[in-house]
């Protein structure tokens, strides 16, 4: 049985171990963040802006299209006023151009409007494109850094696992059982000493006389009544 408390003690301390590489670990993810923030800032900025040169663009050449029917239209109006052959016909072809004409100027402010927009828009996205240039190198260095030092910690956690798994395979089930229970417990440890005073090592409870007696006897694993752990003798 002191043999079963060593191997279990050692699982403990293997399992704490885990535990703390397992945290580290995780410490690396808000390292990252906060390191890509500012990566992660202008690469939105500039996914809004190219997304938005898009729709400029698009409206840019809806309105070209527009303003090249209407003077298709003005050529066609054109042409029939060189037949009309009356008054009432020369008014009409007039008013007709009139109306034409006016929304080919109407195209052509909307046209001059959205081409300066999509012009500073386009400034815009090159100067973004440097921006993120820069700050991808700025933490280039720091990021290598970082992936090295994860890489280290993670590599850390895969040998103690391993170290668990050769650990877990010298324990019995049974044992291995109600040792994955405590730890899962309430407890935040799974064994804990039985001390001179007969008291439980975790929550300090004094057992009773016979218990005492049996914890030092090991002749099987002894659970405090009042935390759960599992105790051993000294």
């Amino acid at each position: 049985m002191q043999e079963l408390h060593a191997a279990l003690l050692a699982l403990q301390e293997l399992d704490d171990q885990i535990a703390q590489a397992e945290s580290r670990v995780r410490e690396f993810t808000p390292q990252f963040d906060a390191l890509e923030a500012p990566v992660t800032a202008v690469g939105r900025e500039l996914e809004v802006a190219r997304n938005r040169l898009d729709e400029l663009r698009a409206e840019q050449h809806r309105l070209q299209r527009n303003a090249q029917q209407k003077q298709e239209r003005l050529a066609v109006v054109a042409d029939r006023m060189t037949r009309v052959r009356n008054a009432r016909e020369e008014s009409a072809v007039k008013a007709e151009t009139d109306l034409v004409r006016s929304a080919l100027d109407a195209d052509n402010a909307d046209l001059k409007d959205i081409s300066d927009q999509a012009t500073r828009t386009d400034l815009k996205v090159d100067e973004l494109e440097k921006q993120l240039a820069r700050a991808e190198t700025d933490i280039a260095a720091r990021r290598t850094e970082l992936e090295a030092e994860r890489a280290e910690a993670e590599t850390a956690l895969e040998l103690l696992r391993q170290q668990r798994e050769n650990a877990v395979a010298r324990i019995d089930k049974p044992s291995l059982r109600l040792y994955e229970r405590v730890r899962s417990g309430r407890s935040p440890r799974a064994l804990a000493p039985l001390t001179d005073e007969g008291a439980c090592g975790s929550c300090f409870n004094v057992l009773p006389v016979q218990e005492q007696s049996q914890v030092r006897a090991a002749e099987a694993l002894h659970r405090c009544e009042l935390c759960g752990v599992i105790l051993y003798a000294t």
